[in-house]
């Protein structure tokens, strides 16, 4: 019960973030309200997908190798093969850890990330900017520290270089005044890095999120499927054994769902850098939205099967 009240919880925060990103960067484009309504409503929609990816990812990567050493585990009985056995179940633990160590680490990234856009958006309105430029420095100083842990993670330090090489030259509207477009001057293209990285990790995510969705699928398949029905003893429980065969067969729906899932996450950047230029459209605006939507049925079709 506590565990599914957090993650309740974090998509709140999420949620909270990307409307809070989307009001800051509207309000310094000088958007009309129907743009305003339009983004809002796709943000909402892609931070409950990549809150629902985030946290599902984690789990599956955690099952897929349980599966895997467990599947190792029934297949070998000798007893001489203890300190190998030993020394895999550590390795694969290892991997484990460090999937779940990006995985909060990205969920940080956005809360920091909902907290600038905040700032910014206090900059742009407040009476005194000094104070709140302080308060911006702050939560990009701790910003920075997070992006490049998440940068040094091994799972994806190999692929930061190449993907962070082609940051965009952005010119500011000129609806962008005072304080906020002495801020923006100074870090535009570094927040479109963070939001580039965002879509480098959901990226990777979700690819491993359907190699391990394929590694549960064949191991239950095996376990729970093959092996009772193939055995000299009756199926126990006959109607588990159905319920088991109708969800291991449909994963292969969301595998097959995953396949551009990341797509939303790379229109989220280039329109946060539309709004910058105040280019944003309504047209603009549905395009993101269905591709948005597109990623929470997945991310929800994946949570539940």
């Amino acid at each position: 019960m506590l565990r599914k009240e957090i993650i309740i919880k974090s998509k709140f925060v999420i949620r909270a973030s990307i409307i809070s990103l989307i009001g800051a960067s509207l309000v310094a484009c000088g958007a009309s309200l129907r743009e305003y309504r339009k983004f809002a409503n796709a943000g909402q929609e892609y931070a409950a997908a990549l809150d629902t990816l985030l946290v599902t990812s984690g789990n599956y990567a955690v099952d897929a190798s349980s599966e895997k050493l467990l599947h190792n585990r029934l297949e070998d009985t000798d007893k001489d093969r203890e300190l190998e056995n030993q020394q895999n179940y550590i390795d694969i633990t290892k991997q484990d850890k460090q999937w779940l160590m990006l995985i909060g680490r990205m969920r940080q990234h956005t809360d920091l990330l909902k907290r600038y856009f905040i700032a910014l958006e206090n900059l742009a309105t407040s009476d005194a900017p000094i104070e709140a430029q302080q308060v911006t420095e702050d939560i990009f100083t701790q910003l920075n520290n997070v992006s490049t842990n998440i940068q040094g993670n091994p799972l994806v330090s190999h692929r930061t270089g190449s993907a962070l090489s082609e940051i965009p030259k952005m010119i500011l509207s000129n609806k962008i005044k005072g304080a906020l477009r002495k801020e923006l001057e100074l870090r535009k293209e570094t927040i479109y890095r963070e939001l580039a990285i965002q879509e480098l990790v959901l990226e990777l995510l979700t690819t491993q999120l359907q190699n391990n969705l394929s590694t549960i699928q064949e191991n239950q398949a095996d376990r729970l499927l093959l092996k009772p029905y193939t055995s000299a003893n009756s199926i126990s429980d006959p109607d588990a054994w159905i319920e088991h065969r109708r969800n291991i067969l449909t994963m292969t729906l969301s595998i097959e769902a995953l396949n551009n899932a990341s797509k939303s996450a790379k229109d989220f950047k280039e329109a946060f850098q539309l709004l910058l230029e105040d280019k944003f459209t309504i047209a603009r605006a549905n395009e993101l939205l269905f591709d948005i939507n597109s990623l929470l049925n997945v991310a929800e079709e994946i949570k539940n099967n």
